[in-house]
């Protein structure tokens, strides 16, 4: 009588299940990105000044922002690429895709809307400050996060990333504060006696977006980054450092003469 073995049974919730459920969050995040990207460049492309979104008036000044727009606008596409597990895992694709969020994106779109901000008055001081120090947070995670690559550091380096990615997508979490934000700015105008002024009502919106949108983002990463890698960290051996007797076991001993012993 011969037993026929039957094929194991996979069970429910395997690893494909668990991959499933890692790309809709990316999927989510991806749209997100590409979104508002589709709104914003229409007024865009092609370049017109009279289209413009932001009111410039200055030839120089439209150029510079609409590099500014299109550099960003690498990033944003760039940027949910690089946590995609199927582009991770090759490394010359993952590579070049790197090289193009930073060098085509974030390193020249930081750059570039420092002076873009600095003409930019009719968004208020408050904004102005906020997306300064935006830039220059930007680009300096995305500086950290090229040199731990280099150095092949690479778990420094994912943290970076998630770090920059974070700021890069504060586009996208500005623009979904802006709604609440109006409502709550237009709910206080009555108490503080500006009345109708759309002036201030805007420089209120654009500060408090563009704060929120920096820190909020900047917070979420970091929460993140200690739940995913801080666990790690912890776990890791400390090294311990040598005694007295393990330092000297190493070195040569020194040879003894007969005639010394003799003598004693």
């Amino acid at each position: 009588m011969t037993t026929t073995m039957a094929p194991p049974v996979k069970a429910a919730g395997g690893p494909e299940r668990r991959r499933r459920g890692r790309r809709w969050p990316l999927i989510l995040l991806a749209v997100l990105c590409v979104a508002p990207l589709v709104y914003l460049l229409t007024a865009y492309i092609p370049p017109e000044m009279s289209r413009s979104r932001v009111p410039e008036t200055d030839t120089f000044a439209y150029v510079l922002l609409v590099t500014h727009i299109f550099t960003a606008s690498v990033a944003l596409i760039a940027g949910p690429l690089q946590f995609w597990p199927w582009l991770r895992r090759r490394r010359k694709a993952h590579r070049w895709i790197g090289r193009a969020y930073l060098f085509a994106g974030v390193f020249p779109s930081a750059v570039i809307s420092i002076p873009v901000s600095a003409q930019t008055s009719s968004f208020g001081v408050s904004s102005q400050l906020a997306t300064g120090l935006f830039s220059v947070v930007w680009f300096g995670t995305a500086y950290a996060a090229y040199r731990t690559a280099r150095r092949r550091r690479y778990a420094d380096h994912r943290q970076w990333m998630i770090r920059n990615f974070a700021l890069t997508f504060g586009k996208v979490t500005n623009t979904l504060l802006q709604a609440p934000v109006y409502f709550l700015v237009a709910a206080q105008d009555g108490a503080v006696g500006r009345g109708d002024d759309a002036t201030l009502i805007t420089h209120d919106i654009a500060g408090t977006t563009s704060w929120l949108a920096f820190v909020l983002n900047l917070l979420i990463a970091e929460w993140y980054i200690q739940r995913r890698y801080g666990s790690l960290r912890a776990s890791r051996p400390r090294p311990v450092a040598p005694t007295a007797e393990a330092a000297t076991a190493g070195e040569p001993r020194q040879a003894v003469d007969p005639a010394q012993v003799g003598r004693a």
